[in-house]
C-alpha cells in the first residue's frame, strides 16, 4: 500500500522491477532515467559489483504530478536476480505498491524468465 505523508501531501509509491539476472531490469529503468524531465526526478543510486551487475537496488524517484492536492511520487527499484540473492530481493519486495516483471526476450534465456517467475 503506497504511503501517505499527509503532513507534506504526499503519496509515495514503491514499484520494483523484477526478473531474471542479466535480465534488462537496469537498462529498463536507465531508459526511464534518461526519458524523465530533470526536473521530475531525482538521482539514480545504483549498487553495482566488480562486475557491473546490480547488487542492491537503484533507487530513483519520480515527481508525476498531483493527485486531490497530493503531490505524487514513483520510488523506482530494480532487484538481483541473481538467486544467490533470495535475501536481498525479499527485502527490497517489502511494502511494494507494485512489480514490473521485466523478461530477456532471448530464446536461450526462457528458462531464468521462468526460474525468475
Amino acid at each position: 500500500m503506497s504511503f501517505i505523508n499527509f503532513a507534506a501531501r504526499e503519496i509515495n509509491c514503491k514499484i520494483v522491477y523484477y526478473g531474471a539476472g542479466l535480465g534488462g531490469k537496469t537498462t529498463n529503468l536507465q531508459y526511464v532515467f534518461d526519458k524523465t524531465n530533470d526536473k521530475s526526478k531525482g538521482k539514480m543510486i545504483s549498487l553495482a559489483t566488480e562486475t557491473d551487475r546490480t547488487l542492491f537496488f537503484d533507487f530513483l524517484p519520480l515527481d508525476l504530478g498531483t493527485v486531490r492536492g497530493f503531490k505524487t511520487r514513483f520510488h523506482l527499484y530494480t532487484v538481483p536476480g541473481q538467486v544467490f540473492y533470495d535475501a536481498s530481493r525479499k527485502l527490497i519486495l517489502r511494502g511494494v505498491d507494485g512489480v514490473v516483471f521485466v523478461a530477456d526476450s532471448q530464446e536461450e534465456r526462457m528458462d531464468a524468465n521462468v526460474e525468475a517467475l
